[in-house]
């Protein structure tokens, strides 16, 4: 990938991260970065070939728990803990 696609990449998994924790625009957050693990699961499944738990650990089940959790931040409207509603 391009260097500037990388670093795109990273400063929206840190401004998604940001969102969460800090409970500004959770849901718009957790849109991002269940796009951004979507992206990483096709690049591990369908690039590199790896499978689900892959070998030596490098499978993509942790994207899929990340997907999960922001799934449910997603439907749940983010908490009672969010600070712009």
């Amino acid at each position: 990938m391009p260097k500037s696609f990388t670093l795109f990449l990273a400063v929206a998994e840190l401004a998604g991260g940001a969102g969460l924790i800090l409970g500004v625009l959770q849901q718009l957050a957790a849109v991002g970065l269940i796009l951004i693990m979507l992206g990483a699961i096709q690049k591990k499944a369908f690039v590199w070939k790896t499978g689900i738990w892959g070998k030596d650990g490098l499978g993509w089940s942790y994207e899929l728990t990340l997907i999960a959790a922001l799934l449910v931040i997603l439907f749940t409207d983010g908490g009672s803990l969010v600070l712009m509603r």
